[in-house]
C-alpha cells in the first residue's frame, strides 16, 4: 500500500509497512547481508526512522479527519462549527439571592459592567465547601436585611443547599450576616462539550428546511444564549400521552431572548400552527399583524443518588463531599432525557479515581423523590430536565 488519497479517503502505512519499505531500500543499496535485526545497531536506526515517518503520517491522518466535524475536537472543531453557522455555546453562572443583614448603612462593592469577567472581584461571600459567590451590581443597602443578587464565581453549573451561604470573603464593616434563604434564580449552565457541539452542529444542517420541528429546533439551538431546545408535535385528532392537545406542537426552549425565540417559530412553523406553552409572546410581523407564539423553559426536576463505595485500598480516605461536588458538576441531563444507572456508576467511578482511586461504586440507584429507588427514572414531562445537587447525593463507605 502506497500513502495516498483516493476516491475512499486518505489512506497511509502502517508501522510495520514502512519498516518493511526501510530495509527493502537499504538492502536495495547495501545488499540482502545487511543486519537489520531489532537488537542491532542498524535494525535499531531503521525503527526509530519508521516511527519519525509513522508519527508524520498519523499527524497528516489526525489533520484530515479534523475537516471532517464530526471527528474534529477542541479550537479546530469551533473553527469547523463556523462554516454550519454554529457557535459553541459558553458557559453561564448560577444567579443565587442573598439576604444581607447590615447594622447601619453600607455600600458594598458590585461586578456592574464586569459582570460577564471570569476574573472580575467585588463584595464576595461563601459557603462551607468554599463556592464563592459575588454581589451583581454595586448596592448601597441600609439597616436591616435586604435581599441582592450575587453571582456565582465559577462559570457552570454551581448549585448550593439553601441555608449554607453564611461565610463572608470580603469583610466590610457593618455587615452583620449573609445567608441564601431561597433558591437560586438561574443555574448556570457548563460550556458546551465538544459531543454537544457536535450534536447541535448535525442538528443545525435542517435550518434550512421549513414546516418542521427538526428545522425549528436547529434554528432555536442556533440562537446567541440557547442552549438546549427540544419541539415535539402531535399529528393526531386526541390529546395524546405527553398531554399534548391534537395537532399542536410544544417546543422547549432554554436560554436566548423571548423576541429572537418568538420570530425564529413565527419564521419556521405554519401561520395558525396551534402551540402549547406557558411563555408566550406576540411577535410583530412585517405586515403589521402579532403572531402569537409559545413555548416551555425546562422545568428542572431534582434527582436523588445513593451509592456505596466499596474500598479496594485498606485504610484509603475518600472525601465524600469532593465526589458529591465531582458527580453534580460532570452529571447532567437533557430536556426529557432520561436517567439510568451505568452512566452514574462511570461519572462516580472517575470521581474516586480523580481521589487516587481506593475503591469502586457499587449498589447504585436513583430516585425523584428520595423515597422509591431504582436503576432508571423518567423525567415526569417532555418539559423536564434532571438536575443533581451535591446535597442530593447520598454515599456510604464499606
Amino acid at each position: 500500500m502506497t500513502n495516498a488519497i483516493t476516491s475512499t479517503g486518505l489512506s497511509v502505512n502502517t508501522l510495520a509497512t514502512t519498516t518493511a519499505n526501510i530495509v527493502a531500500a537499504l538492502q536495495g543499496i547495501y545488499g540482502t547481508g545487511i543486519q537489520t535485526d531489532q537488537n542491532s545497531p542498524d535494525g535499531q536506526a531503521i525503527g526509530i526512522s519508521a516511527q519519525a515517518v509513522t508519527d508524520m503520517l498519523e499527524l497528516i491522518v489526525s489533520v484530515n479527519n479534523s475537516f471532517d466535524p464530526d471527528q474534529a475536537f477542541g479550537t479546530v472543531l469551533d473553527q469547523r462549527l463556523a462554516i454550519n453557522n454554529v457557535k459553541r455555546q459558553g458557559g453561564t453562572y448560577t444567579v443565587q439571592p442573598i439576604d444581607v443583614t447590615v447594622s447601619g448603612t453600607v455600600t458594598l462593592a458590585g461586578l456592574d459592567g464586569n459582570y460577564a469577567s471570569p476574573t472580575a472581584t467585588a463584595y464576595t461571600i461563601q459557603d462551607s465547601s468554599g463556592n464563592q459567590f459575588i454581589l451583581a451590581a454595586t448596592t448601597t443597602f441600609t439597616a436591616g436585611l435586604t435581599s441582592a443578587d450575587f453571582r456565582a464565581q465559577q462559570v457552570g453549573n454551581v448549585t448550593v443547599p439553601i441555608n449554607t451561604i453564611t461565610v463572608p470573603v470580603t469583610v466590610v464593616p457593618g455587615v452583620t450576616s449573609v445567608n441564601n434563604s431561597s433558591a437560586q434564580i438561574s443555574i448556570g449552565q457548563n460550556q458546551e462539550t465538544d459531543p454537544q457541539a457536535r450534536t447541535r452542529r448535525q442538528q443545525s444542517v435542517a435550518n434550512a428546511t421549513s414546516g418542521n420541528s427538526q428545522g425549528l429546533q436547529g434554528k432555536l439551538l442556533a440562537l446567541t444564549g440557547v442552549t438546549e431546545a427540544s419541539v415535539f408535535q402531535n399529528r393526531t385528532n386526541a390529546t395524546d400521552a405527553n398531554g399534548i392537545p391534537a395537532h399542536n406542537m410544544w417546543i422547549v426552549v432554554a436560554g436566548g431572548s423571548n423576541a429572537a425565540i418568538a420570530q425564529t417559530i413565527y419564521q419556521t412553523i405554519s401561520d395558525g400552527a396551534p402551540m402549547k406553552g406557558r411563555v408566550t409572546y406576540s411577535y410583530l410581523t412585517p405586515n403589521g399583524s402579532y403572531f402569537p407564539a409559545a413555548w416551555d423553559v425546562p422545568a428542572p426536576e431534582s434527582l436523588y443518588i445513593k451509592f456505596t463505595i466499596k474500598t479496594t485500598v485498606p485504610g484509603f480516605d475518600f472525601s465524600t463531599s469532593a465526589i458529591q461536588a465531582y458527580i453534580a458538576a460532570n452529571l447532567t441531563y437533557g430536556i426529557g432525557q432520561f436517567a439510568e444507572t451505568s452512566s452514574i456508576t462511570a461519572i462516580a467511578l472517575m470521581a474516586i479515581l480523580a481521589q487516587g482511586g481506593g475503591g469502586v461504586p457499587v449498589l447504585v440507584q436513583i430516585s425523584t423523590d428520595d423515597s422509591s429507588w431504582t436503576d432508571y427514572c423518567t423525567t415526569t414531562t417532555l418539559a423536564s430536565e434532571f438536575t443533581v445537587a451535591g446535597a442530593n447525593i447520598t454515599i456510604a463507605v464499606v
